[in-house]
């Protein structure tokens, strides 16, 4: 492996170290952003009765590429770990230097509990632009791949509103319908978008309906 691509892996497993490490909150009502990261607190699905996406990333990516032949998601590779107690095991997928996929699975049954995008800065400003320019194609292709209903111009309208919202923020995380959004920004200028499922209450599911 070059140096350089050490570099790139190595920035991407510290934006999973931070992503991972910060819990945001719980009790935020639909349609409103929570700001502000509490530190070292229970992720959401770190919790025993999380939900969990009714696909494993093999089938994911098989309904995917064959939606966004031009933008793949290759083969995800699961990231060691010596706690196998954790109810979750890790896996990453490059998408070029600067841009990782990373999925947390529910261990036994492989089933995605939450689907992230890592942007990691560039050493020059026009491939930070074209990396960014990317970054967008893949995340605008998760959110319709997760909500078929919306269309490619809705989910690119979605996406520019949740950045305009987490912009200059270091966390935040948004509920629609039974999804939740989490952008998360590091000062070392990596972004992390990521897509999980949420439990509805009963009063989510007569919302919904309405």
């Amino acid at each position: 492996m070059s140096n350089k691509m050490k570099t790139g892996m190595n920035k991407f497993l510290m934006a999973i170290l931070i992503v991972f490490g910060i819990g945001l909150p719980l009790s935020a009502s639909a349609d409103k952003l929570s700001v502000t990261p509490e530190i070292n607190s229970p992720l959401v699905y770190l919790l025993p009765d999380s939900p969990t996406f009714e696909e494993t990333i093999p089938a994911f990516r098989e309904k995917y590429n064959k939606r966004h032949p031009d933008i793949p998601l290759y083969e995800y590779r699961v990231i060691a770990s010596k706690d196998i107690s954790q109810p979750f095991i890790r896996a990453a997928s490059k998408i070029n230097d600067n841009i990782y996929s990373s999925a947390v699975l529910e261990r036994g049954s492989e089933k995605i509990k939450s689907l992230q995008l890592t942007l990691l800065p560039s050493q020059s400003e026009q491939q930070n632009e074209r990396n960014h320019i990317l970054a967008k194609q893949y995340i605008t292709a998760l959110i319709s791949q997760f909500e078929p209903t919306l269309s490619a111009e809705q989910s690119r309208f979605q996406l520019e509103r949740l950045l305009r919202a987490a912009e200059n923020r270091p966390a935040f995380s948004q509920k629609m319908g039974a999804m939740r959004y989490i952008i998360v920004n590091s000062r070392e200028n990596i972004m992390t978008f990521a897509i999980e499922p949420i439990k509805l209450s009963l009063s989510d599911t007569a919302a919904n309906e309405n």
